[in-house]
């Protein structure tokens, strides 16, 4: 038998379980009437989306901005806020490895013309790379690069995307460059500065050579 403590705490607890259940319910509807709202017009885009990976989010997953219609001006994510949209689920090696590539640092120093995420793998028609028509299946990167790359050839789908810099695996190239780089500035910096400490301290000697001759 519970005792009146037991009891409370029973109730509770299975009316915070209810409670939940509700709200998701009421969280499902609410993103099922938006998404119903947004293919009123853009039911194009609804179908590719439903074709897609992320078949499962709804456009205001992504377009956070939109509370409705009409939309307001800018609601076109731009790159930097593109990238973080997908940096919000995309997190770990995916996002790390593309912060650190040459089209990450382009665009978080404000290149409007670097590729974002949406530019290799597309927006609304996002799929894996082992599907044929995948923007990023290894047959169709030259074509994907060739967007901006007018003269992407068949050896850019060679390359390895979204590695992690490390002395071994398809990273290593890029760290040992980094590093030979890193460890080239910081040599050339430091013989710099002890070049021109020479000088300054034989320009000094000389000075006071000259006014003990002077003397």
């Amino acid at each position: 038998m519970y005792k009146p403590a037991q009891w409370r705490f029973q109730f509770w607890k299975v009316l915070s379980i209810l409670m939940l259940l509700l709200l998701s319910v009421a969280i499902f509807a609410t993103e099922a009437k938006a998404q119903e709202t947004c293919l009123q017009c853009h039911g194009d885009v609804g179908q590719k989306i439903e074709r897609s990976e992320h078949s499962f989010l709804s456009c205001t997953s992504c377009h956070t901005d939109i509370k409705g219609y009409p939309h307001p001006k800018g609601a076109s994510l731009d790159k930097k806020e593109s990238v973080a949209t997908c940096s919000n689920c995309h997190k770990g090696q995916i996002a790390d490895s593309y912060g650190s590539s040459f089209h990450g640092k382009a665009v978080h120093l404000g290149s409007e013309k670097s590729a974002t995420c949406a530019d290799c793998h597309g927006a609304h028609d996002i799929l894996g790379s082992d599907y044929p028509n995948s923007k990023v299946a290894k047959a169709n990167v030259p074509q994907t690069c060739a967007a901006c790359h007018e003269q992407a050839s068949p050896g850019f789908a060679e390359g390895s995307e979204h590695f992690k810099f490390a002395p071994s695996g398809p990273g290593a190239p890029m760290y040992y460059t980094a590093k030979f780089f890193t460890w080239l500035t910081l040599i050339v910096i430091t013989a710099l500065v002890i070049h021109i400490e020479l000088q300054l301290y034989h320009n000094l000697r000389t000075i006071l050579r000259e006014r003990k001759r002077g003397e």
